[in-house]
This record gives structure tokens, C-alpha cells and sequence, in this order.
């Protein structure tokens, strides 16, 4: 797929979100949905989105007019763009992706008349909209049998598009004519301009709605230039577009986004370094993102009456992947090529379009049919992950086998989707699990013999951190599962990309999708879900789909298990495996030989590690099978091993520079081996020319055209050493030289284990092009003194050939324990740089020493107070207003201890004079009020309060001598109105609010968060003190008056000595800067009145051109011209009102009222 893109150009791809009714997605449902869901959370989201999204369109919107740039433009081939934002001085656009659909992706057997005998006809659900304009309302097709006026506006618009109504009739045309229906033809559809997408559809989620539809994207190209504007690192990046979706879908999990690939398939050359090599890498923006569902565009498929796929190719135009860190994107593929739907310019409007804004909605209408099923079924909806789980499950595998980068997991099959949701708990599984940190999940399975056992897991990750650098390798996977699939000694594995069109069966962590696949299977298998490393948040939530499997229970009959085997014995570890007795689970016990005390655990599966076994040892092992109904089977006769001896551990010190063999072990398992190599390596301009110490080192070849050795892209692989015994040693350290130079260099990094390779750390590691030289590298293995450990070297290649890797020159030196007798120097620059009246935080500059410093020890007077490794230390349950003398001592590993460093301090004092304050209020909260203050560690967002709020419960931290960032927010019920802000913090605690001491002050009639600095004076007296923030209807304030409308609010300010405040709870770069705007310039007089008003301009001289007047609830009740400035006003109600007037471009406001 090739295709052009313009700086930040959307590419429409219809965002399509579902809300069931009647059988569907009812009320009840709905809440059940919000009810799961945290919603003040998603509404912090929505607000913060909304704001950036402004922000960002008006700041372009400027630089637009300054730089004589068009906001929004046509192209000659119908593309719709708009401008967004600005990145990196350059003008980002959305633009849209410009399609038998149903028949290619089986979603008509769905239907009504369908072979399942289903009649899903999206029948009470809504499909949400997001594109570059609206549907026709009035079209022929959002009627029909699906009822009358089926398709409604979210957000006001009034532009019609015709990208927009094709993408709304693909899902719901009702098939008026019989080639336009669309996938759901009784569905409903909401349709919005893509203005705030994420801001609205955050707002849809919080309300239950299960899928959205995107087609649209960035354009990479300027259409008029054909210059390449987008960012070169925004083409298969994790950027903060791709990240802000995944945070609304992980905080909505119900919430799946189904959103177009591109149509840039034909540009191979916008992207100046494709990660994959040239024609890849052509996904940007919320395409990239990890939770969504993103299509790409098939040509018709060739598929019998049952719904055999039997050919189908990919049209040229859709964008192909990979992700930088070489996720499997696109996810899946749709029907998009010469789609027949709805057009926007009559009621009786069609046309046919290609792309993949076409595939996608395609694909997301077939997404809501398997919702409404899967809710007929169950009587609940899926979770967004199990959906997206079951889609890519099920999916025809097309292009090169296995997944890839073209056509994703393949064509969407939703027969076979829905087959597998009718046959839950029969011939295939469902399961929405959770996993907890440190747990494992297994279960074991019955094959039925004839279709391929088929696992997979899928899950809705966290965000991961977002990037701006080119082609970055780093997986933005926050919680890595696992799945394994294993019989007896046999595992299966899932699948990962290895290059652009191919793939490998090996340990995942990159994408949130893991699927293994069992060829010819026959008998019980046992799937394993794990996680690595500890997971974020504690848990996970995932879902477990597995198919080709029978239901059919197995009658229990507890024999004793045969084929009992021992095999993987190392020196504290061993795997025992047997054969599967029927619907049993199975105790396995053990002991060493000659003794009688048996260990016995419990298993499901039909294999056991043990761990923890003594060397040289021989041990016994024995299996018994179990029923469910307590019945046993005796126990299988004993099966004996031996552990191994330790070996032999390398002498110290220790050198190695592969002069004569390999020296260390070739790790089965990886990608391929290390090679042994003298002079050159292969490739130009990667790899080095000759060893580092001597002629030969060890290389990986990164090449895919035929090299000997060659393990290609993305491909690991891993040499270990044999033992080193660190025992008796105060200092050790190993040594090496690398060689990494070229431009697609992956990584390289240095593993130990101190339990015989049970388990590996990082200790070291290094990734990129580091230069055409070899680089000495020193790793101190001070945490491994005492112990037995053994090295591993884990090399990675990157994603082109260019990422020859070698090293060279290892080595490892210890020093005996007790030959060491210099002390380290003593910690210099001892401080107290925070101190409260309970707490103290001491700080000090490093110590040197001739091996290394292992701690400091921290004394009160001669009493120890603990030691810690870094340069500073936490003193907690002083005493207030006490004076401390604290010191420090510096140490290394053979007990040699240094002179001390002191700091003496007093403690706060815990009892400072009561303080009072003057009071101050607004009167009247009915139109404005303060709904968000953020300062120090505070964030307080709220409603409209009585007129004053005591919050001073709520503590902000600022450092004396500091300067920070501070948000303020108005809320307004209907119209926004200029209101004057002040905020005063008592610094030196006397009780008054001082002219000297107000912080903040401006007026603004913005409803965004505005932001504004508070510089703390360097004496300002150190403790508790009260902050007052105002907010004043078009008047400035002082601190203690009470007036009309507005709020004030109080809040405690904690002063502390510390060099830094508690600005970590909040980010500031969404804000408006807090400025200074004149007072309401327009007069109404006599005010209040009864029968006439005269208007007047009262800070600048023009002309009054029109008017209009609007009750409190937003209506408007009278209008016209003002030619005199004179209005009528005696056939109003009484009461209050806004009046509004134009006056050249700009709308003046005022309140007026009516007696």
C-alpha cells in the first residue's frame, strides 16, 4: 500500500460507536456498562482532551492566517482536509481516506436470510459517526425497515459530506436499493464532525457505547505540492494521538475503535526510513494506536455459498505497517474497493467509492451484528478487548501465512465469528478473565480431532509513553501476558512478526494480541496464561477465546498414569511429564531417594517443574491421576533422576577473546547463533573490520540475502557463559568490548543469574548505532558478591540488514575480601534540605573509594540509623521544634569505613499561633462559578457552591524560592462571561491577606483551564499557610469583600525549604495563559427596566449593528436590528436575561433585566 500524506493530515475512516437498544443495548445496559466504569476519571479525560484539541486548533489557526495557509481545503479527487495542529512549524491536516462488502466478509450470513439463521440486523443498536462532515438526515436509505430517521446529529454540525453519509450508509443503509445495504440496515447512527473526536467520543463511552468507527487519518503529503509535511517520526510511532485513544479505551474497556489503515500504499517514498525497509511503515496517528481495531482495504474476495474463503488480494492503495516496534498493524482486513452506498447531495443520492474508509466501516458494522449476538446469547456485551479478540481469532489468513504487516491477522470472517459465540462452552471457548500480578492461569482442553486448536488471549493495555524520536524499537506494551499452549513435553508458541510479510512462533511482547495455533491436534492440551515481570496497576483484565475443541465432558476414570518421564534435569531443576488420563487432574510427589518424606503438588496439565532441588542428588517421582467425584488412582511406579554436579566455574581473573572456539554456549531456543569471525563481516558499512583483542570476535549477521550465519531482522540471539564463583570476593566487575555500528542497529545487553540460569537480570544493555568503533564497557557486579552466578550476552538485530552487532575482549576481575584496607573518602556537602516538625531529608555528595562504595551509614550522635546506598536518606519521627545532629558515613565492600560528614538542623515547630482570616463571598453562583484549581499537589475540580467553599483540608506543597504553574477554571451554565480572578497566599501567616502577597491576578471570559505563575518568596515562613482564590463577575476584588456573582475558595499551602514543589499531579500544557481582558464594553440603560432600553458601547466608539436577547436557559426570545440603539423590551416576562449585540464581527454580551 502506498499513499501520500501531508504534514498532520486526517484520513477519514468513519468513527462508528454502537449503543444496542430494544435487544440490544437497552438503558439497564447502559448502566450496567457506566456502572464498571470509573466516570469522574473519564470525565478528567474528556475535559483535558477537549481542551488540548482547542488549544492546539486555535493556536494553528493562527499561525494559519500568519503564514497564509488554507484551514480547511477540497482537493481535485474529493479529499476533504483540515487543519489540527502545528508540529514541529509545520501544518497538520485530517483528511479522509478515499468501496460486494458484505459478501466478502461473510457478515450476510448474519443478516436476515443469512445460513445461520441469525437475522442480525443491528436491530436497536446506534452507530456513532466521527468523519470530516454529516450524513444527509433526510436520505431514503436511514428510513426503510429499519424504521424512520435512523440517522440524528451529535454535535450541531450542519456541513454535509459525502464521505460521511458513504461511511453512515455502509452501516445502515436499509437496502432501498439492494446494493447500497449497509452491514447493520436496522441500526441507528449519530453522526459528528471530527473536530473533538476524542473529546466526544471519551463523553460516548462514558455512556455505553461498545464501537466507533474512524475513516480518516493524517495526510502525509501536501496535496497541491505533493511535499511530505507529517513528521518523519509520526510513520509508525507511538505518538500522543495514538496514546490519547488508547486511554480512553483502556478507561472505557467495553469501548473498541475500529479505524481505517490508509490509503498510502502507493507512497513508498514519504517515509525516508520505513521501519521493514522501503514500502513499509505507513501507519500514523490513532492507526498506531494498541487497543483499537485497524483495517485495511481488501478487493472483492472469491467466496463459495458456505462462505469459504478461497481467494481474496489486497488493493494496492492500503497502507501497509508495521509499527516501529514492529506490532502487527494493520489488525485486520475489510471489503473497501468499489463500495456501493449513500451520497450526500439528494435523498436519493449513491455512489461508489474505494478505500479503506470504506473497509472500516464495513468491518465496524459487523463488529456492532457480533455484539448484538453475542448479547442475544449472554444477555450482556462483550468487552471491547474480547471483540477485537474474537475478530482477529477468526480471521481468514491471507498474503504470506501467519500474520503480517499487509492484510494483519487477515480477512475479517464474521460467520466464523458468530459461529464461535454460538458454540461457547461447546466446540469453542469465551472467557473475560483477570490476571493478578504473580499468578498463573491454567486450563486444560479436549481437541476435537478434526479443525486446528486454535488459543489466543487479547487484552486492552494501559497507555504506554509516547515518542518523538524516528523508528523507535522500545515496546510500547505496558503489561506483557503470555500464552502457551503444551502436551507432555511439547509447547506451542504464539506468533510474532519478524519482518514485514513474515512471522515466527516465539515469545511475544509486543502486542496486546497473542494467538497459537495447533496443527493436526488430537487429545488434551493445557493452556497457560503468565505475565511477565509485575504488572501495572496489579492486574489485568483479558479475554481467552479458544476453538476446535468439544464440549463433550470425558467420563472420569481414574487410572494410574503412564509414559512418566523426566527430562530438562539441570543442577536445581527438572520437568516431569506423563501421559493424559481422561477428565482427570493429577497429584505429582517427589523426595530425594532414600528418604521418606514426599513433597506433592496438585496439576491440572500433564507436565511439572520442580525447582529448588540440591545438586548431584538422585531424586524419586511418582504421578497418581484424580476425579472430580474424590476418586484416585493409585500412584505410578517411581521414576529416578539425578541433578546435575556443579560444574567446574572459570578460574579468576578471567579473559576471553574467541581466538580458538566460541568460549561460551550457544543458547537454543533464540533466533539463530552467534558467528566467529576475523576481518570484515559481510555487509558494508556495518559490522567491524577486525577483532579488539586479537583477530577473531563473535558477530550477529543481520543480512536476509542468503549470508551464512544469517539470523536476519529483528532476531535474537543469546551466548552464555559458564560459572563465576563471587564468593569470598569484596569487588567484582566484568569487562567487555562492542562493536555496533550501523543504521538499523538493534540492541545489546548483558544478563546474570545467581540460580543456574532459573531465572536472568539485566544488568546492562545498550541500543542504536553507537559508531564505527569498538566501545570498552565496564559492569560492576557489587550485588552479586557472595554468590555463584553465570553471564548471558542477549544480542538483537534491528530492522534492516544494516545491524551487525559484535563483541569482543571479555573479561571478569574479583577482589578477594580482606585485601582491600582504603577507606572510601568522606560524604561531602551533608545537607537538610527539607525539614518539617516530624521529618528531615539529608542529602550529600558521593564518596570515592579505590573499589567502589558499597553504602553510607547514617548516625544520630553514635547510634545508627540504618544505611542506604544513594546519596540521601529519610529521617522520620522527629521531634518538633528539636535541634539534630546527623552523620554520614561512607563504606565499601570489604568493611572499610570513611571519616563523617555532618549536618545539624532544627525541626519545625508544631504549635504555630492560631491564625484567622477574613471572610469573603460571592452571593449568587447561578452563572458562574470556580471549577477547577490546581496548585502544589492540589487539583480540585467541583461545582457551582453556595458562594464560598472551605477546602483547606486540601494541601498544596510549594519550596520556598520557587516559581510555579498554576490552573484556574470557570464553569458557566450557559453563556461564558468575563470574570477577574485573584489569588492571595498569607506567606508570612499573619493572619492578612497583603497586596504583596496576591499571586495571581487577570480576567478572562475563557471556560478553559488558564494558567498562571506563583513565584514564592525565598523567606516566606516556612509551614501551613492559607491560599484564597477568587473569582469576580466583571470587576476586579479584593480579599475580603463579598459580591454579586462568582465564588471563592480556600485552600492550605504547605511552605517547606525543599528545592521542589509538588507539581507532578497536573499538566500544564493544555492551559490558556490567564490574561488581562477589559470589563463587559457594552451598557444597557436604564437597567433594570420595563418597557425600553437604550444601548451603548462604553469603551469604544463604532457602530451597534443587531441584537438578541436569551433567558437563562439559552433560548432567545426576541431579536432584530438596532439602528438606534433603542430596543423594545415591555413584551418580555420578568426576570433576568442576556443581552446580546453585534458589533462587527465580535459579540458583545450584558445582563439585562426585566422588572
Amino acid at each position: 500500500m502506498k499513499n501520500n500524506y501531508l504534514p498532520k493530515l486526517l484520513l477519514f475512516a468513519g468513527l462508528l460507536s454502537f449503543g444496542l437498544q430494544s435487544n440490544a443495548q437497552n438503558e439497564k445496559q447502559i448502566n450496567e456498562i457506566r456502572s464498571q466504569y470509573d466516570l469522574s476519571k473519564l470525565q478528567t479525560i474528556e475535559k483535558s482532551i477537549e481542551t488540548r484539541e482547542n488549544s492546539q486548533r486555535k493556536e494553528a489557526v493562527r499561525i494559519a492566517k500568519q503564514k497564509g495557509w488554507k484551514t480547511s481545503f477540497t482537493t481535485k479527487d474529493g479529499r476533504f482536509l483540515q487543519l489540527q495542529r502545528i508540529v514541529d512549524d509545520v501544518p497538520v491536516y485530517l483528511t479522509t481516506f478515499n468501496v460486494d462488502a458484505a459478501r466478502s466478509t461473510r457478515t450476510n450470513h448474519l443478516n436476515n436470510g443469512g445460513s445461520l439463521g441469525l437475522n442480525l440486523m443491528g436491530q436497536g443498536m446506534t452507530a456513532h459517526v466521527w468523519d470530516g462532515g454529516i450524513a444527509r438526515a433526510s436520505h431514503q436509505e436511514y428510513d426503510g425497515a429499519g424504521g424512520n430517521n435512523r440517522f440524528s446529529i451529535g454535535d450541531g454540525s450542519t456541513n454535509l459530506n459525502f464521505h460521511a453519509a458513504h461511511v453512515t450508509g455502509t452501516i445502515i443503509a436499509s437496502g432501498v436499493q439492494a446494493d447500497a445495504k449497509g452491514m447493520a440496515p436496522h441500526a441507528k447512527a449519530v453522526g459528528y464532525f471530527w473536530d473533538n473526536d476524542q473529546s466526544e467520543a471519551t463523553n460516548a463511552a462514558a455512556n455505553g457505547m461498545l464501537v466507533s468507527n474512524h475513516s480518516y487519518g493524517f495526510a502525509a503529503r501536501n496535496p497541491n505540492t505533493g511535499q511530505v509535511q507529517l513528521p518523519q517520526y509520526f510513520f509508525g510511532g507511538y505518538i500522543d494521538e495514538s496514546r490519547a485513544w488508547d486511554q480512553i479505551m483502556f478507561n472505557a474497556p467495553n469501548y473498541l475503535m475500529v479505524v481505517a489503515a490508509g490509503n498510502d500504499g502507493n507512497d513508498n517514498t514519504a517515509n525516508s526510513n520505513p521501519t521493514g525497509g522501503s514500502g513499509w511503515d505507513k501507519l500514523t496517528g490513532h492507526s498506531t494506536s494498541k487497543n483499537n481495531l485497524v483495517v485495511a482495504n481488501a478487493q472483492d474476495a472469491n467466496v463459495d455459498a458456505s462462505g469459504n474463503l478461497i481467494s481474496v488480494s489486497i488493493n494496492s492503495s492500503s497502507s501497509e505497517g508495521p509499527t516501529d516496534d514492529f506490532r502487527i498493524k494493520p489488525d485486520i482486513t475489510g471489503n473497501g474497493t468499489g463500495v456501493y452506498s449513500t451520497y450526500h447531495n439528494s435523498n436519493t443520492a449513491y455512489n461508489s467509492i474505494t478505500g479503506t474508509s470504506m473497509a472500516s466501516p464495513n468491518v465496524a458494522g459487523s463488529m456492532i451484528l457480533l455484539q448484538q449476538h453475542y448479547n442475544n446469547v449472554n444477555g450482556n456485551f462483550m468487552r471491547a478487548a474480547t471483540l477485537k479478540g474474537l475478530a482477529l481469532h477468526t480471521a481468514d489468513d491471507a498474503g504470506a501465512s501467519g500474520p503480517d504487516a499487509v492484510f494483519g491477522w487477515g480477512l475479517l470472517n464474521a460467520k466464523r465469528a458468530a459461529e464461535t459465540i454460538t458454540a461457547n462452552g461447546a466446540a469453542s471457548k469465551i472467557e473475560e478473565l483477570t490476571l493478578t500480578s504473580g499468578q498463573t492461569y491454567t486450563i486444560t482442553v479436549d481437541s476435537d480431532g478434526t479443525s486446528p486448536l486454535l488459543a489466543s488471549i487479547s487484552w486492552t493495555d494501559r497507555p504506554g509513553t509516547a515518542v518523538t524520536t524516528v523508528n523507535s524499537t522500545t515496546p510500547v506494551l505496558v503489561n506483557d501476558l503470555d500464552i502457551r499452549v503444551s502436551k507432555g513435553s511439547s509447547e506451542f508458541l504464539p506468533y510474532e512478526l519478524t519482518g514485514p510479510t513474515s512471522s515466527a512462533k516465539r515469545d511475544n511482547n509486543v502486542d496486546p494480541f497473542e494467538r497459537v495455533d495447533v496443527a493436526n491436534a488430537s487429545g488434551t492440551y493445557t493452556i497457560t496464561v503468565t505475565h511477565k515481570g509485575s504488572l501495572t496497576g496489579g492486574s489485568q483484565a483479558f479475554s481467552l477465546i479458544v476453538t476446535g475443541v468439544t464440549g463433550t465432558p470425558a467420563v472420569c476414570n481414574a487410572t494410574t498414569p503412564t509414559g512418566v518421564n523426566v527430562n530438562g534435569v539441570s543442577q536445581s531443576g527438572a520437568t516431569v511429564n506423563w501421559s493424559a488420563v481422561a477428565g482427570t487432574t493429577y497429584d505429582v510427589r517427589y523426595r530425594v531417594s532414600g528418604t521418606s518424606s514426599w513433597t506433592t503438588t496438585a496439576v491440572s496439565g500433564t507436565s511439572l517443574d520442580l525447582s529448588g532441588l540440591s545438586s548431584a542428588t538422585q531424586y524419586q517421582v511418582q504421578v497418581r491421576s484424580k476425579c472430580p467425584d474424590g476418586t484416585n488412582s493409585s500412584y505410578s511406579s517411581s521414576t529416578t533422576f539425578t541433578t546435575n554436579a556443579p560444574a567446574a566455574c572459570q578460574s579468576l581473573p578471567y579473559s576471553e577473546s574467541f581466538e580458538s572456539n566460541d568460549g561460551w554456549t550457544q543458547v537454543g531456543g533464540d533466533d539463530g547463533n552467534w558467528l566467529r569471525d576475523s576481518g570484515g563481516t559481510p555487509s558494508n558499512t556495518t559490522g567491524p573490520s577486525s577483532g579488539a583483542d586479537g583477530s577473531f570476535y563473535m558477530f550477529l549477521e543481520a543480512s536476509t540475502n542468503g549470508s551464512a550465519g544469517q539470523i536476519g531482522n529483528n532476531a535474537t540471539a543469546i551466548l552464555e557463559s559458564g560459572c563465576f564463583d563471587l564468593s569470598g570476593k569484596s569487588a567484582a566487575e566484568f569487562t567487555f568490548q562492542n562493536h555496533m555500528y550501523g543504521t538499523d542497529i538493534g540492541s545489546l545487553t548483558v544478563q546474570a543469574s545467581s540460580n543456574d540460569g532459573a531465572s536472568w537480570t539485566d544488568i546492562w544493555t545498550q541500543s542504536g548505532n553507537q559508531g564505527n568503533q569498538w566501545n570498552s564497557v565496564s559492569v560492576d557486579l557489587a550485588s552479586y558478591l557472595g554468590s555463584t552466578i553465570k553471564l548471558r550476552i542477549v544480542g538483537r538485530t534491528g530492522n534492516g540488514w544494516r545491524s551487525d552487532v559484535a563483541i569482543d575482549d571479555l573479561g571478569l576481575t574479583a577482589t578477594d575480601a580482606g585485601s582491600d584496607t582504603q577507606a572510601p573518602s568522606a560524604p561531602s556537602n551533608v545537607q537538610a534540605p527539607s525539614v518539617t516538625q516530624t521529618t528531615a531529608t539529608i542529602s550529600w555528595s558521593a564518596s570515592t573509594d579505590n573499589v567502589g562504595v558499597t553504602g553510607y551509614e547514617v548516625f544520630q550522635g553514635s547510634t545508627s540509623l540504618g544505611t542506604v546506598t544513594g546519596t540521601s536518606a529519610n529521617l522520620t519521627g522527629l521531634t518538633a521544634d528539636t535541634s539534630y545532629t546527623i552523620s554520614v558515613r561512607a563504606g565499601d565492600a570489604a568493611g572499610n569505613q570513611s571519616a563523617a560528614g555532618s549536618v545539624t538542623f532544627t525541626t519545625q515547630s508544631d504549635t504555630p499561633a492560631p491564625v484567622s482570616y477574613c471572610a469573603s463571598s460571592g452571593n449568587r453562583t447561578q452563572f458562574e462559578w470556580i471549577d477547577n484549581v490546581e496548585l502544589g499537589g492540589i487539583a480540585n475540580a467541583t461545582g457551582a457552591g453556595s458562594g464560598y467553599s472551605d477546602f483547606t483540608s486540601q494541601v498544596g506543597t510549594l519550596a520556598r524560592g520557587s516559581s510555579n504553574s498554576m490552573i484556574v477554571s470557570a464553569g458557566f451554565s450557559g453563556q461564558a462571561y468575563t470574570e477577574f480572578w485573584a489569588v492571595w497566599i498569607d506567606f508570612n501567616r499573619n493572619g492578612t491577606f497583603e497586596d504583596s502577597e496576591k499571586v495571581v491576578s487577570g480576567s478572562s471570559s475563557s471556560a478553559n483551564n488558564l494558567s498562571a505563575t506563583v513565584d514564592v518568596p525565598s523567606n516566606a515562613v516556612l509551614g501551613q499557610t492559607r491560599m484564597r482564590v477568587s473569582m469576580k463577575y466583571n470587576a476586579a476584588q479584593t480579599a475580603c469583600e463579598n459580591f454579586a456573582d462568582g465564588e471563592v475558595e480556600d485552600y492550605t499551602i504547605n511552605i517547606t525549604a525543599s528545592t521542589t514543589s509538588s507539581n507532578l499531579f497536573t499538566t500544564f500544557s493544555d492551559a490558556d495563559a490567564l490574561g488581562n481582558e477589559e470589563a463587559i464594553n457594552v451598557a444597557a440603560y436604564p437597567n433594570p427596566a420595563t418597557s425600553f432600553v437604550q444601548v451603548n458601547l462604553t469603551s469604544k466608539e463604532g457602530t451597534l449593528s443587531s441584537y438578541k436577547i436569551v433567558n437563562t436557559i439559552g433560548q432567545t426570545v426576541q431579536n432584530g436590528d438596532l439602528t438606534n440603539g433603542r430596543i423594545n423590551i415591555s413584551s418580555l416576562n420578568s426576570g433576568m436575561y442576556i443581552l446580546e449585540v453585534t458589533y462587527g464581527p465580535k459579540k458583545l454580551k450584558t445582563k439585562l433585566v426585566k422588572r
